[in-house]
């Protein structure tokens, strides 16, 4: 079953949330943290089946890196 535009967007993290305790860690932490979401933006982009998976941690890895 697929979802719908509403019912994605109430699916979507809250980057607000996970930012605030994202900028709580160290910088190692924090550049650690972007490493991972980048290597699994790598990894996941193999498959075009993952697009919204990577869309995601896109969107989270730029909201993080600004």
């Amino acid at each position: 079953m697929k979802n719908t535009a509403t019912e994605r967007r109430s699916e979507m993290k809250d980057l607000s949330a996970i930012q605030t305790r994202y900028v709580r860690d160290p910088l190692p932490v924090r550049l650690g943290g972007l490493a991972a979401d980048l290597a699994r933006i790598a990894s996941f982009s193999q498959n075009p089946a993952n697009l919204a998976p990577v869309t995601d941690l896109m969107r989270e890895a730029a909201h993080f890196i600004e």
